[in-house]
């Protein structure tokens, strides 16, 4: 029935795409960036209970920033597409909060944010909204769209306050979400073409330009790729080529975990990471 419903919307823009582009544009746009809320846990409930948490606004939007510790390293934490802030417990349970000041952001219509919607633009508005309130992160860990929102906002500004990177379970691009989008309800490619355009006016680059190997290629601080072979939602080999025959990029690759990625391997794998480039990141950051 979903599927049914999927290309009953998909027919219905495909039919307005030619005679309304604008409007088209814009009612395929809001369905792009709907969020389906994912609920929190009465464990995740309480653990977030356990940090101080700030709502941060843009474009509109607000979103919810949680902080752990009162170390003088900071950590920022950014999820998924339904996904919340809860996925990383088992990291700051093993961080050493008396080192590290660890921060957590709820994307708009995520976790204990407001709201239904969600672009990687309004994502990457509040992400900088955090490190301002943060001061220079030293690691920024990302998973899934949080990690592609992460190179979107190096992207735009090569000289952002992050002194190094963990990328997990990463799309290669906006150019998937795009191919997914299409397929999943059978646009024409008028329709398409009136997307891409209210995309690109929304953001800072084309969405062409928003991909992990054009990234990796123009990163100039450590990065950790963390990702599944066996991962359905953001499939191996596309980020197996953008990190091949790159000896500054590090890399755990994992067997099984799909795309959650939660095992104790990686958690302690990413953990070695921050501390490792922690004190490269503060001579960074104070030079």
């Amino acid at each position: 029935m979903k599927k049914l419903i999927a290309k009953l919307i998909g027919a219905f823009l495909n039919v307005t795409a030619p005679i309304t582009p604008k409007w088209n544009a814009n009612y395929g746009f809001k369905l792009l960036c709907r969020v389906r809320r994912v609920g929190i846990s009465e464990r995740g409930k309480q653990f977030l209970a356990t940090a101080t948490t700030q709502f941060i606004e843009a474009d509109g939007h607000t979103a919810a920033l949680h902080r752990w510790g009162n170390g003088p390293k900071k950590i920022l934490f950014l999820h998924g597409w339904m996904s919340n802030s809860q996925r990383w417990q088992p990291y700051v349970s093993k961080i050493d909060l008396n080192e590290y000041t660890v921060y957590a952001l709820d994307a708009p219509g995520h976790g204990l944010a407001k709201g239904n919607q969600l672009n990687i633009e309004t994502f990457r508005k509040t992400m900088l909204q955090a490190i301002d309130l943060a001061g220079a992160v030293d690691t920024l860990v990302c998973h899934s769209l949080g990690s592609l929102v992460g190179a979107y906002a190096f992207l735009v500004d090569t000289k952002i306050a992050i002194g190094s990177y963990v990328i997990m379970g990463t799309p290669t691009g906006m150019g998937a979400i795009f191919s997914y989008f299409k397929e999943l309800l059978g646009l024409s490619n008028k329709t398409m073409k009136n997307l891409s355009v209210k995309v690109n006016a929304v953001l800072k680059i084309p969405y062409e330009e928003i991909n992990m190997e054009r990234f990796l290629k123009k990163v100039d601080v450590p990065v950790l790729v963390v990702h599944d072979r066996n991962d359905s939602i953001t499939p191996f080999p596309p980020i197996e080529n953008s990190i091949e025959r790159k000896d500054q990029i590090e890399k755990l690759i994992t067997n099984g975990l799909k795309h959650d990625l939660k095992s104790e391997e990686v958690y302690d794998r990413v953990i070695q990471f921050i501390d490792e480039k922690s004190f490269t990141s503060r001579r960074t950051h104070s030079a």
